[in-house]
C-alpha cells in the first residue's frame, strides 16, 4: 500500500472511531510505529487530524460535519423510537430534552400533551413545542453552537444545575458496552452529565447506527439509564453486551 492510500485509510478509521492509537494502526496496516507517526505528522500538517500522546483524533470540525450528516439518517427508525418512548410520559411531568435529531422526533410526539413542563437547549425543539399553549416551555440560555441549533457553555450549565426535573431524555453520539455513552466534545459531555444529575430518571434515545461505536468523550455508563430505546436493527451481540452492563433495552418497531 502506498503512503497516500494508507493515510486515506487512517482518516477513514478516525471517522469511525473518532480517536485511535498508533498500536491499533500497527495492527491494521502491519507497518512500523515510526512509519505511522510520520503519516500522522503529515496528516496533521494537512489539517486533517490532531496528534495526541500515542495516537491521533479527528479535529472538532470533522466531528461536527459528521454530526450534521448523521442527523439526516435513519429518520424512520428515530420516529419508531420516539413513538415508543412517549409512553413513558404522563401529565404533569417535568422533562429535560437533550439536543439531537432523535430527541426532536420525540418532542414532536409531545405536541398534543397537556400540563407538561419541558426544558431544552435545542432551538428547533423549542420552536416545535412553543406552538402548544399547554406546555410550559423553558429554553436554556448560553452560547449558541453554530450550525447545530443548540446552546451550551457555562451559562447553560449554571441553569441546569439549579433545577430539578422528573425525567431527562438524552441522545448519545455513540454507545457501546465497553465505552458507555459517548459524545463528540467536552462541552457536550458536561451538558449531558448536568442534565442527568438534575433528573430523577434518565432515558436514552439511540438508533442502532450509533451502537457499537465510540465518540471522543464518555458521559455515562449503560447502567445509569432507566431505559434505552433503540430500533430493531441492533445486533443481538450488542444488545446482550449492553444488557450485561446493566442496561434495560426496549426495541422499537
Amino acid at each position: 500500500m502506498f503512503a497516500q492510500e494508507r493515510r486515506e485509510q487512517i482518516i477513514k478509521q478516525l471517522r469511525i472511531k473518532k480517536r485511535i492509537e498508533v498500536r491499533q494502526l500497527e495492527e491494521i496496516f502491519q507497518v512500523s510505529g515510526a512509519t505511522l507517526r510520520t503519516d500522522l505528522r503529515e496528516l496533521e500538517k494537512e489539517g486533517k487530524l490532531l496528534r495526541t500522546h500515542g495516537g491521533a483524533m479527528l479535529l472538532e470540525n470533522d466531528l461536527q460535519k459528521e454530526d450534521i450528516l448523521s442527523g439526516r439518517k435513519n429518520i424512520e427508525q428515530k420516529k419508531f423510537i420516539a413513538q415508543t418512548a412517549i409512553d413513558y410520559i404522563k401529565e404533569y411531568d417535568s422533562l429535560l430534552l437533550d439536543s439531537g435529531s432523535t430527541t426532536l422526533e420525540f418532542a414532536r410526539e409531545l405536541k398534543n400533551f397537556k400540563n407538561l413542563k419541558v426544558i431544552t437547549n435545542d432551538l428547533q425543539i423549542a420552536l416545535e413545542l412553543q406552538e402548544n399553549p399547554w406546555i410550559e416551555l423553558y429554553l436554556i440560555g448560553g452560547k449558541v453552537r453554530n450550525r447545530f441549533r443548540l446552546t451550551n457553555g457555562v451559562i447553560s450549565l449554571d441553569f441546569i444545575k439549579n433545577i430539578a426535573v422528573d425525567k431527562v431524555f438524552l441522545a448519545p453520539n455513540a454507545l457501546s458496552a465497553m465505552d458507555g455513552a459517548t459524545t463528540s466534545n467536552e462541552e457536550m459531555r458536561a451538558m449531558k452529565q448536568a442534565m442527568m444529575a438534575s433528573s430523577t430518571e434518565s432515558y436514552m434515545l439511540c438508533d442502532s447506527s450509533k451502537i457499537g461505536k465510540r465518540a471522543f468523550c464518555k458521559f455515562a455508563d449503560p447502567s445509569e439509564f432507566q431505559m434505552m430505546f433503540t430500533d430493531s436493527r441492533i445486533s443481538q451481540k450488542e444488545k446482550e453486551a449492553l444488557e450485561k452492563k446493566g442496561m434495560q433495552i426496549t426495541i422499537c418497531e
